[in-house]
């Protein structure tokens, strides 16, 4: 091997000077990794470049996305909205054509109420829910439309608060037997009791600590079927009562108030309900009864 096959190194100290031969090879090779690494630099640096700009048209599309989603939400918390007043609005309108329709065809007649004895009227308000569930009756928001204390919503109240503390009595307004009951502390009403009456009317109870009775049990008016509380969607203790009759809301207070001294203000306060040809049930089936 010649002279000219090799490249010597020459390294200098303090200790002196060293030579170092490589092969011609090596040279080579050295000389060939430079535009190599250089070539592998520059590819780089470009490919770096190229994924910077993509991130930035990522993040440029995500704003993007999230301005267009924010606008979305916008739009259906609106229509949200707009189903919600459009609810209310047939809400009202089936309030009125419900009540309306009815107000002057179901006007019992003088003479029918001059009918009635003093048993019948006896036996309809214990057959018929009257006077107060709580030995004391202060009501705390009354029936028809309300802000509701917990939604803040606009919403047709079906029944009435009264003031109640927890564990404070609950009687049944009238003779019936228990229809449904709910012992869980869920949904709007929560721990509930529905009682049925004669007649198609119904009443309910609910936001109760607990139920003193179970399905299918004949209460009779007075008797103790449970205790108040603060269950389902209620921002303080209290009792929400319903008068029912058929597939309508009535107003409670007004049976609440209804006694032998007030005995005829019932049937001009709730025309809704068919008090001419209820009234002359009551009066064919007593016939029937004193016939036997």
């Amino acid at each position: 091997m010649g002279i000219r096959d090799k490249l010597t190194l020459t390294v200098s100290d303090v200790n002196g000077t060293k030579s170092y031969s490589l092969h011609k090879i090596i040279k080579k090779i050295f000389l060939w990794s430079i535009p190599i690494i250089l070539t592998i630099g520059t590819v780089s640096f470009l490919l770096i470049s190229h994924l910077n700009n993509s991130v930035d048209d990522l993040r440029k599309k995500s704003k993007d996305l999230i301005l267009q989603n924010n606008k979305y939400n916008t739009q259906i918390e609106s229509k949200i909205k707009s189903i919600k007043e459009l609810t209310t609005q047939l809400n009202d309108i089936e309030h009125i054509i419900g009540i309306g329709k009815d107000e002057h065809s179901s006007l019992i007649q003088r003479a029918t109420i001059a009918k009635i004895t003093s048993a019948q009227r006896v036996y309809m308000l214990n057959t018929i829910p009257s006077q107060c569930p709580l030995k004391e009756c202060i009501t705390t928001s009354k029936f028809g439309y309300r802000i509701h204390p917990v939604t803040k919503e606009k919403k047709y109240h079906k029944g009435i608060d009264l003031r109640a503390k927890r564990r404070t009595d609950v009687f049944t307004t009238a003779d019936g037997v228990v229809k449904y009951i709910n012992t869980k502390d869920d949904g709007a009403l929560g721990r509930a009791v529905i009682i049925a009456h004669n007649f198609g009317f119904e009443t309910l109870y609910a936001h109760l600590r607990f139920v003193k009775v179970k399905i299918g049990d004949v209460v009779k008016k007075g008797q103790l079927i449970a205790k108040s509380g603060n269950s389902g969607r209620s921002n303080g203790p209290h009792l929400h009562y319903e008068v029912r009759y058929a597939t309508r809301v009535l107003n409670p207070q007004n049976f609440i108030s209804w006694n032998l001294k007030n005995y005829e203000q019932i049937f001009s306060k709730q025309r809704s309900v068919k008090w001419e040809s209820l009234v002359n049930l009551i009066k064919s089936q007593n016939q029937i009864m004193v016939q036997q």
